[in-house]
């Protein structure tokens, strides 16, 4: 007796061909967005992050925007649930706030003087604390902004592809992961050490004051292309 959802015919494998390739193409195209990998270059300047630390918080975020949206592709196939308007962007909406929170913090240090300087060693180990809290704040919207906006595009992927079993939903998932996480890591690295290039003392004196007008439009972008474009479309 074959086990629930997955065919014995050998030539299941071909059937996963076309449900991989559209999977893949939507994973990298909505990583591909700027909302999934320039946040985290930006921070890296302001925070002075290593590329490996930048990375590491990548992949968390990553994967925490590749979980997300595994766990409500698992409720849409299982329980033909379907995730209501107003619940969606509740996740849209705490996704986006706790970037444009960070950038408004970002903005008000800049204007109360936390401009960035390579020579303020007075008080190390007020500095120090400072920095530590203020990484803090960066990785917590860093997670927040993938966390909270799951993938929707690839939920029609998994309705499509559910005669496949969870066999499939597995290979789905697993496909979602690597496009997701190596088009971000492409684009956050290219982004990275392009910008490093950068020496601009102006650009230097004022990281936060541009991070924080970046991180507002962000903000604004995640709304509108998540929320807004979906109704005018629609």
């Amino acid at each position: 007796m074959p086990i629930l959802g997955v065919s014995p015919n050998p030539m299941l494998s071909f059937e996963f061909l076309p449900a991989i390739l559209t999977g893949l193409t939507v994973a990298v195209l909505h990583a591909s967005l700027p909302t999934h990998w320039l946040p985290f270059v930006l921070a890296s300047r302001t925070q002075k992050w290593s590329y490996k630390k930048t990375f590491s918080i990548l992949m968390i975020a990553g994967l925490g925007h590749v979980l997300t949206t595994t766990l409500l592709g698992a409720l849409v196939v299982w329980f033909g649930v379907k995730i209501s308007e107003q619940a969606s962007q509740i996740f849209i909406f705490v996704a986006a706030g706790a970037v444009f929170l960070f950038g408004a913090y970002n903005i008000i240090q800049h204007f109360r003087g936390h401009k960035h300087s390579h020579c303020d060693d007075t008080h190390p180990h007020h500095h120090d604390y400072k920095k530590t809290a203020s990484d803090g704040w960066a990785i917590l919207s860093l997670l927040s902004l993938l966390t909270f906006s799951p993938c929707e595009s690839f939920l029609p992927v998994y309705v499509s592809a559910w005669p496949l079993g969870w066999t499939g939903f597995a290979v789905l998932s697993l496909v979602l992961g690597v496009g997701t996480l190596l088009a971000m890591t492409i684009f956050m690295t290219l982004m990275f050490f392009g910008a490093a290039k950068v020496k601009l003392h102006w650009l230097e004196n004022n990281e936060k004051l541009i991070f924080g007008i970046m991180l507002l439009f962000l903000s604004l972008m995640v709304y509108v292309v998540e929320v807004l474009m979906p109704h005018t479309h629609g």
